[in-house]
């Protein structure tokens, strides 16, 4: 066995456990179910974290390009996933800093600073999802 099969293997785990746990991310996103958001980001950042200490910049590549094309395939998902992801994340917090701002009275000032109106437009809140 070569070395850096040893490697690639690692890294592959590392890559497939991080597609599963950005799965169990959508799912707690689309449920609600946000206390296992925390549990989910801290295990994303270890598995970020171990790819990372683990690639080698400029590692002669001795697979086939099957594999190649495996791992490239697996690293687009895994974008597509978080980037996903991170967009949701994006318009949930969109959403509840408009219902915290229509709530609690933290809408923008009707004055500018120089103590003109602000046309309605700028002070809209409803609708400007």
């Amino acid at each position: 066995m070569h070395p850096n099969d040893s490697a690639d293997s690692q890294e592959n785990l590392l890559l497939t456990q991080l597609q599963a746990l950005l799965d169990d991310e959508t799912e707690c996103l689309k449920s609600g179910q946000m206390e296992e958001l925390q549990r989910i980001a801290t295990e994303k950042m270890r598995c970020f974290a171990d790819l990372q200490s683990r690639m080698v910049p400029a590692r002669p590549s001795t697979k086939n390009s099957s594999d190649d094309a495996h791992l490239r395939n697996l690293l687009n998902e895994i974008m597509r996933k978080n980037q996903l992801n991170g967009q949701i994340i994006s318009a949930l917090e969109r959403f509840n800093q408009g219902a915290w701002e229509i709530f609690f009275g933290a809408q923008p000032a009707t004055y500018s600073d120089l103590g003109t109106a602000k046309s309605t437009a700028e002070r809209h809140l409803i609708g400007s999802a």
